[in-house]
């Protein structure tokens, strides 16, 4: 099993940061590793989402839910994909009127021990880069 964890403090508020992690559809734009993205479905507090990852040339498809509080938590689980086992959670806490604090959280493993091999560095880097990535997201769409 593979895990990451961050906690940092942003020049960003909770609201934007918030905002751009529920913005599934757009995560082609600015996660390299995301080759596609989809709400399948959002009803109050779920949301259900299909995305496409790209592990070096190998497109592997995976849809979550997503249980959220607005501008305050997600909490991801898997329902179907390449991965046996698939959480992960991200709480948002406004510190100031420009500042708030982010916690990421992920934990994964890979059904095939094949595609666990060639998979888990390359995702492993993503979601060392993941909280960066959703910071730079949120500063380019709050400006």
């Amino acid at each position: 099993m593979h895990s990451f964890e961050e906690t940092r403090v942003l020049a960003c508020s909770a609201e934007a940061m918030f905002d751009v992690v529920m913005d599934i559809e757009k995560y082609p734009d600015f996660l390299p590793w995301v080759a596609g993205a989809r709400i399948l479905s959002d009803q109050q507090g779920e949301l259900t989402a299909e995305l496409v990852a790209d592990f070096a040339g190998m497109k592997k498809s995976f849809t979550t839910v997503d249980h959220y509080i607005v501008h305050e938590s997600i909490e991801v689980r898997l329902l179907d994909g390449p991965f046996r086992f698939l959480e992960s959670s991200w709480s948002f806490k406004q510190l100031s009127d420009i500042s708030c604090k982010v916690h990421f959280s992920i934990e994964f493993d890979f059904k095939s021990a094949l595609l666990g091999v060639v998979a888990s560095p390359i995702f492993t880097t993503a979601c060392k880069s993941m909280v960066h990535a959703f910071e730079k997201r949120a500063c380019e769409v709050v400006k």
